[in-house]
């Protein structure tokens, strides 16, 4: 299989080592328009879901929609793209080495993910790709044992609000933003504080010796843990603050939606990474895996800059060269300008109009 997937005919039929920079980066570009355009179809359908949520709920068993919403969310944002982008880091390497940011290391199907200096391999890719379905399909599993647990046990009420009362736009935007705000300060501290601790303990070992083999990081690799590592640094931040604020199934399917595509896209190992500061988030997490966690603990890189153990650049240069890219402070007076001319001009037409009333 591994034979099969470099596919060194199709490789070079489609581009040969020569092709411009332009070149690899307008073919990245069409890879990242599938994951953008899956994005957006989805988001439109949960907007139909949320249509046409009542008559969901009351048709399916509420568990059943849980599940199954969790699991088509990580199929669509996590299994498919990265599947994307094995096959077209297998087929076509001399296009995209050079537009992955540690290089050739970063292809898995012919280095594992590993610089050739490392005094290790890494993880054969089909592993990698087993033991991450396995923890996401753990995780599923976890979710579904955890509303039972509620339900059916204690006999509580369920620790998600499937309802056929439907939140508001405002109600989801708030509670998205509470999710993704303590998914923040959990991920950070427990990645910082257990599984990167000053003396080792056995989740920090076992951290270590499945995600951190993997230095030059691929898709895959964002779900590639030890089973316990994994349901304390990517399911609880993520689920938990959905149970504390007892948020509606929508609202979580829609946290769950970001997080999971960003995710995959930050681990992907692209130097070019579209969208508003997720090529920051993408280069962070590159040289935590490169350094082996000596720093860049915090998914988005908030609580990394406040505590100053940002590596490579921080989320406030982010904001600074997303604003400098995006000329904000040239438009910003620009608008103003034209606001000031704006008022100038309808003074002077109010002072005219004026003036001939009177003269009328």
């Amino acid at each position: 299989m591994d034979v099969l997937l470099s596919l060194p005919v199709l490789g070079y039929l489609l581009g040969p080592a020569t092709f411009s920079t332009s070149l690899n980066l307008l073919f990245f570009y069409m890879v990242n328009l599938y994951v953008l355009l899956s994005a957006k179809l989805a988001f439109r359908n949960l907007a139909d879901q949320k249509l046409k949520g009542s008559t969901l709920v009351l048709s399916q068993p509420a568990l059943k929609v849980e599940v199954v919403g969790t699991l088509a969310i990580r199929a669509l944002f996590f299994l498919a793209p990265s599947i994307l982008f094995l096959l077209v880091d297998s087929a076509i390497p001399s296009l995209i080495v050079g537009i992955k940011r540690q290089g050739a290391a970063g292809l898995p199907t012919r280095t594992g993910g590993v610089k050739r200096s490392a005094k290790r391999a890494g993880p054969q890719w089909y592993r990698v790709i087993g033991l991450s379905i396995f923890n996401v399909l753990l995780a599923t599993a976890l979710q579904a044992g955890i509303e039972l647990l509620f339900t059916k046990v204690l006999h509580a009420r369920s620790a998600l609000q499937v309802t056929t009362t439907l939140p508001l736009p405002w109600s989801i935007a708030k509670h998205v933003l509470r999710g993704l705000v303590l998914r923040e300060v959990l991920q950070y501290y427990i990645h910082r504080f257990i599984l990167h601790p000053r003396q080792p303990n056995y989740l920090s070992r076992r951290h270590q010796s499945y995600f951190h083999t993997i230095t030059a990081p691929y898709s895959f690799a964002a779900h590639y843990d030890h089973p316990a590592s994994y349901i304390l640094f990517r399911f609880i931040p993520t689920y938990l603050p959905s149970v504390i604020f007892r948020s509606h199934l929508l609202t979580y399917l829609l946290t769950l939606s970001i997080t999971t595509l960003e995710e995959t896209v930050s681990s992907s190992g692209y130097s070019t990474i579209p969208g508003i500061m997720l090529g920051g988030v993408a280069r962070r997490q590159d040289i935590h895996s490169k350094c082996r966690g000596k720093g860049n603990f915090g998914p988005l890189g908030i609580l990394d800059w406040i505590h100053g153990t940002s590596i490579g650049g921080d989320v406030a240069e982010d904001v600074i060269d997303e604003a400098e890219k995006h000329n904000v402070k040239e438009r910003g007076n620009d608008a103003l300008e034209n606001v000031k001319e704006g008022g100038k001009e309808g003074l002077r037409s109010w002072n005219t109009r004026r003036k001939s009333g009177k003269k009328a």
